[in-house]
């Protein structure tokens, strides 16, 4: 068999090499076929959902937790303040999910920024993750960009807010 093989592949050879020699003046030229190739990068990037983390197999959730003390501090009241038109995607580390309306964005310095989406979109179709496709600055910015839920629903981002800390009332004395 190898000796077939062989014997075709030198007749194919040969036969491409006497189709590539130069042709002369009484054979008529065949016009060059071009072809345009384009290359287009796609990036995008997923955003974890931050949970808290699972117990051990064979424990539940309530036998990790301590005790908690008799007056446990409370989390600070949070308000939403102006935020910013664009947010850098490079300093997104997560989301929570905790609103109707939109989404809790964290940042790599601890900051809580809230997506607010359209009133056509769910808060909880991002309970699997979002991507966002980025734009040449690396941001995502309010007005101009969507993310895109693992579900296959898209979002625009209409505006950002931030989440500051409520300012505790002065007591009247």
């Amino acid at each position: 068999m190898p000796d077939f093989a062989s014997s075709v592949l030198a007749s194919i050879l040969l036969m491409a090499a006497a189709g590539a020699a130069t042709p002369s003046d009484d054979v008529p030229r065949t016009n060059a076929q071009l072809a345009q190739v384009t290359i287009e990068q796609h990036v995008i990037i997923r955003i974890p959902i931050l949970r808290p983390p699972e117990p051990p197999r064979g424990q539940s959730r309530a036998s990790l937790s301590a005790p908690l003390p008799p007056n446990p501090p409370q989390a600070p009241d949070l308000r939403e303040v102006k935020g910013p038109k664009c947010i850098k995607v490079e300093k997104l580390r997560g989301y929570v999910l905790d609103s109707d309306t939109g989404i809790t964005l964290l940042t790599d310095k601890d900051e809580g920024l809230r997506a607010h989406f359209g009133k056509t979109c769910r808060a909880a179709d991002f309970w699997s993750g979002f991507y966002i496709e980025p734009n040449k600055d690396g941001a995502i910015c309010a007005g101009r960009d969507a993310v895109h839920a693992r579900n296959g629903s898209n979002c625009d981002v209409e505006k950002f807010t931030k989440l500051v800390p409520e300012k505790p009332e002065k007591v009247r004395k």
